[in-house]
């Protein structure tokens, strides 16, 4: 187990850094994170690849201007609810102003999504959030665990096995087997907290 492994900066600190617009290292990161996320609501939403790419490239625009003037405040809702918004009225901005997409749409859904209630986040952008957000962590944390560890993870969390069937094929103690899946579980949890932010919010 890679026990010395120096973890990630708490989850706030990205945005902190983004939010210095000479800090292009951790815009770029902020995109790689979250510009997947944008564009595939985009695409579910129905626009075509294209016009996902404009919004999300608007979106990226609309947050860079905004950033800076965003303070922290637990109180108001979580960085999950900001971003849908914004993402929400870029949509919105981009239908109403382009009638070959709402043509092809269709104007009941058109209508549906353009007309709720502005800042309201609907079941699609929460799940593909929540979704997007814990297969990023897998992939990001998976580098800093040898394969018998991460391999006692997979049997034991994501494919459920017992933990004595886990401990038999990786020919370990069991509890060895409850370490490795702790000691991964934690790192899953702190970093999905870093990638979304959670708890921490903005006001304007």
């Amino acid at each position: 187990m890679n026990y010395g492994t120096e973890w990630p900066s708490t989850h706030i600190t990205l945005l902190n850094r983004v939010r210095l617009h000479t800090d292009a290292e951790a815009w770029r990161e902020f995109v790689k994170i979250y510009g997947p996320l944008i564009y595939n609501y985009c695409r579910k939403k129905r626009l075509n690849d294209a016009d996902a790419e404009d919004v999300c490239q608007e979106v990226f625009r609309q947050i860079s201007t905004s950033l800076n003037s965003f303070e922290y405040n637990r109180k108001l809702g979580r960085f999950r609810s900001w971003l849908g918004t914004v993402t929400y009225h870029e949509i919105c901005r981009f239908w109403k102003k382009n009638q070959r997409v709402q043509h092809q749409t269709g104007k009941s859904e058109l209508e549906e999504f353009i007309n709720k209630h502005p800042g309201e986040i609907d079941g699609v952008w929460s799940d593909e959030f929540c979704s997007h957000i814990y297969e990023t962590a897998l992939q990001t944390i998976r580098p800093q665990f040898d394969e018998k560890t991460w391999r006692a993870f997979e049997l034991t969390w994501i494919q459920d096995s017992p933990t004595k069937a886990a401990a038999v094929e990786l020919d370990v103690d069991p509890n060895w087997i409850y370490k490795a899946k702790f000691l991964v579980q934690q790192k899953l949890k702190e970093e999905i907290k870093r990638l979304s932010f959670d708890s921490v919010v903005f006001q304007k």
